[in-house]
């Protein structure tokens, strides 16, 4: 028996060892009212949920130890190879360009919007499109190594908790702050904040008039919409450079527009993050990478950008600080009620990476099938599927909305400015 199949066997082996509160849903979150009330006091199903995200870390970071520690021969260096090819022409960059298409589509919708001639379809329509866009970002999380960390992507559209002190201060200010420079106010759930309410699309009623959520009574419809048009514009510029940067710039439209925001897209050597990760380890290669195995553990199990750190994420911060931790502010996306829908399109990320394409079958080139042409290497598929597709179903049964779940938990209310702070934003 060679090394490799030895470490296939023993990673298989290593695997079978009431209360107020505002926020809005998404289509896979169960309304207000659906569910038996006694489910929200049972922490069970946050536990579970938390557990199963951790086996899915432990499942990657046992295949890529396989793989690490392994004395890969040519053939089977060159399988993983076409592997990162295959992840950054079937994932990565099909991922980025649909997240890019969906908020350029968001921001067409948005744009001209005013309160005289506002209808209930546009609204519904930017809502659709900040979905579809939501849904695409959560399942880039798994690659979130290369252009989104280097060029601090990540916190300028994703932040949270959104902080709803300093987006009142901004309002009261006239809205004459650089936006730019306020990361706490910008991105995904900003926009959210100005399109759902109670799990529901905005009303046309409640934007041609002032704001009802607490103190928010002093701010205008009009002002929410100008608002969320600069937010998207710099969205915008945002997704379109993480297409550029993953596709060398294919679009040039696009990669017009990022270098007239003045946006990076390249690596510190010159490359496109994608040939970046594909020529990894190779000989006159300027990839950062300095081995082929490095570039692999970078996807699969590094501390940061990889599917270890998001499964991570999900489970030790994203359910834990305000399920386990009472930390009620951090709740993601509690506007749009899609907390559940983004914890487990995280981990179908990951899934995404493993599979090698964006709907969940295995592709030729993808470190599925690489495992399945390796002796025993059935049992590293199993292991690591069974994991991610646990922590879809775990997640999934937990309680809907994942914001009254923790409301009802630790007695306290979302929406209550004495719990608007956060002590561990993003």
């Amino acid at each position: 028996m060679d090394k490799f199949s030895h470490l296939l066997i023993m990673s298989a082996l290593a695997c079978t060892l009431g209360l107020c509160f505002s926020s809005c849903s998404s289509d896979d979150e169960e309304p207000t009212g659906t569910v038996d009330e006694a489910k929200y006091k049972d922490k069970s199903y946050g536990q579970a949920a938390i557990d199963a995200c951790a086996e899915v870390s432990n499942q990657f970071t046992l295949a890529n130890q396989a793989i690490g520690t392994a004395r890969l021969s040519a053939e089977q260096e060159q399988y993983l190879r076409q592997v990162l090819t295959g992840l950054v022409s079937n994932v990565i960059v099909p991922t980025y360009t649909d997240l890019a298409n969906d908020v350029e589509d968001l921001e067409k919708t948005l744009s001209g919007l005013n309160t005289s001639t506002i209808t209930q379809a546009q609204i519904d329509q930017a809502c659709a499109d900040f979905k579809k866009a939501r849904q695409h970002w959560e399942r880039s999380e798994a690659f979130l190594m290369g252009a989104a960390s280097d060029f601090s992507v990540d916190p300028t559209i994703d932040s949270w908790p959104l902080d709803r002190t300093e987006l009142l201060n901004y309002f009261k200010g006239g809205m004459t702050a650089k936006i730019e420079d306020e990361s706490s106010i910008l991105g995904f759930h900003a926009l959210e904040f100005i399109l759902f309410r109670n799990g529901q699309n905005r009303k046309v009623a409640e934007l041609q008039k002032n704001d009802t959520y607490v103190n928010f009574t002093s701010v205008s419809g009009a002002d929410e919409l100008k608002y969320a048009q600069q937010v998207c514009r710099l969205l915008k510029e945002r997704c379109f450079q993480l297409q550029v940067a993953w596709d060398g710039g294919q679009d040039a439209q696009r990669l017009a527009l990022v270098q007239s925001a003045g946006l990076d897209y390249v690596t510190e050597n010159g490359l496109s993050y994608g040939d970046n990760l594909i020529s990894a380890g190779q000989a006159n290669s300027k990839s950062t990478f300095p081995t082929l195995q490095a570039a692999v553990a970078q996807v699969l199990s590094n501390t940061e950008g990889s599917c270890v750190a998001i499964a991570n994420e999900v489970g030790t911060a994203k359910i834990a600080n305000p399920f386990s931790a009472g930390d009620i502010a951090y709740v993601e996306s509690p506007y749009s009620y899609n907390s559940i829908t983004d914890f487990q399109d995280n981990i179908r990320s990951c899934r995404n990476v493993w599979m090698g394409s964006i709907d969940g079958s295995a592709a030729k080139d993808s470190f599925h099938s690489f495992f399945a042409s390796i002796s025993n290497g059935s049992a590293t598929n199993s292991a690591v599927e069974n994991a991610f597709n646990t922590a879809i179903e775990k997640i999934g049964a937990m309680p809907a909305p994942f914001v009254k779940y923790c409301s009802v938990v630790w007695g306290k209310s979302f929406d209550d400015p004495n719990n608007w702070q956060s002590s561990t934003a993003e």
